[in-house]
């Protein structure tokens, strides 16, 4: 199975998580809440379960997405750090940086010496 299978895997794997996690909590306090309601022959039980039917279903889907996406977060962040190290070293070390003239020249001697209907190099290389 290659990389982007398992993807596409793992993200559909995801979504039926988070439809079960939400679904379940909040039937389970509904039919509750019914039954409370005929048992009790009131409404209010029935609106405070839903309530909290829905906020456990909200509490599930934010645990489990947090816990899908914190290695993708992690990679993001190293990611991130390293990019910023990069900058910092570029900052601290400006010479290594620097073109000068005779860079620039041999650089658009290069671009004038390509045949550009074929993409050959005519130029003489040193």
């Amino acid at each position: 199975m290659g990389k982007k299978e398992k993807k596409v895997f793992r993200s559909f794997t995801m979504i039926t998580q988070i439809g079960i996690s939400m679904m379940v909590p909040i039937f389970i306090c509904a039919w509750l809440g019914a039954w409370l309601n005929r048992w009790l022959q009131t409404e209010v039980p029935f609106l405070i379960l839903l309530i909290v039917g829905i906020g456990a279903a909200f509490r599930n889907v934010y645990i489990l997405t947090k816990s899908f996406y914190m290695a993708d977060m992690k990679k993001e962040h190293e990611k991130l750090e390293y990019i910023q190290s990069l900058k910092n070293y570029r900052a601290e070390h400006p010479e290594e940086y620097e073109t000068s003239e005779a860079d620039i020249e041999r650089d658009d001697i290069r671009h004038t010496d390509m045949d550009s209907s074929r993409g050959v190099d005519t130029g003489d290389r040193q």
